[in-house]
């Protein structure tokens, strides 16, 4: 996962993703290599739809990092859509109806999930990090989840691996302003509370569980299964 603010663009164009559920189409727009996650979200769409009853416009789900938002498709009767809080104005108000930073974010959290074989918790991108000042732009920094958290705080703090940190010198964030600042961390924040992620740049160096030993694949072991 690139240190960029959105997915890889360029040579990926948007598409679109329909499927029919019940009596209407639901569409989702994301760039090509998305396809396949656009598809497995409208599955689920139509599980939940097949258990809790159609879903009307305003509809709002959870999916992982993220809440999507069922919308009536202006000038195409018979069909809904599929949008995502807009994290580059203000995701508490506005919406884009291309969804490629939410399949993104959430595909490079459940790969990091399914590597170290863990079902994980979510962090919401309406909830708050704990950051100590000047480590979002550290090289050689550690992500630790508390074991007890309050609603809207995702246990996560982040701060360098070298050096002490006073009280004064912490800062929040919104999850989602991770985007902006350092996008790879996202990756990680899937993890149970307890665990500890240790980056170097962009790339995950460790992982430690609650005995705080380290689960994280080498590169040659994470090669080795693929």
């Amino acid at each position: 996962m690139s240190n960029s603010t959105s997915p890889p663009q360029g040579q990926f164009p948007l598409c679109q993703r329909t499927k029919q559920i019940s009596n209407k189409i639901f569409v989702v727009t994301c760039r090509e290599f998305l396809a396949e996650q656009a598809d497995f979200l409208l599955d689920l769409f139509a599980d939940v739809e097949h258990e809790n009853g159609p879903l009307r416009n305003g509809a709002k789900i959870q999916v992982g990092w993220t809440i999507l938002i069922v919308k009536e498709r202006e000038g195409h009767e018979g069909q809904m859509e599929i949008v995502a809080p807009d994290y580059d104005t203000n995701p508490f108000t506005e919406t884009n109806r291309d969804l490629s930073v939410s399949l993104y974010i959430q595909m490079a959290q459940n790969h990091c999930l399914q590597t170290l074989q863990l079902t994980g918790e979510a962090a919401l991108f309406q909830d708050k990090i704990v950051v100590a000042k000047g480590a979002l732009e550290e090289e050689h920094v550690y992500l630790q989840r508390a074991e007890q958290r309050e609603a809207g705080d995702s246990g996560w703090y982040l701060g360098p691996v070298r050096g002490e940190v006073d009280s004064d010198g912490l800062e929040s964030y919104y999850i989602f302003q991770l985007l902006k600042h350092r996008p790879s961390l996202l990756q990680a924040l899937a993890l149970p509370r307890g665990y500890i992620a240790v980056f170097r740049g962009d790339q995950i160096e460790a992982v430690l569980d609650e005995h705080d030993e380290n689960v994280w694949p080498t590169l040659h072991e994470q090669r080795s299964g693929e």
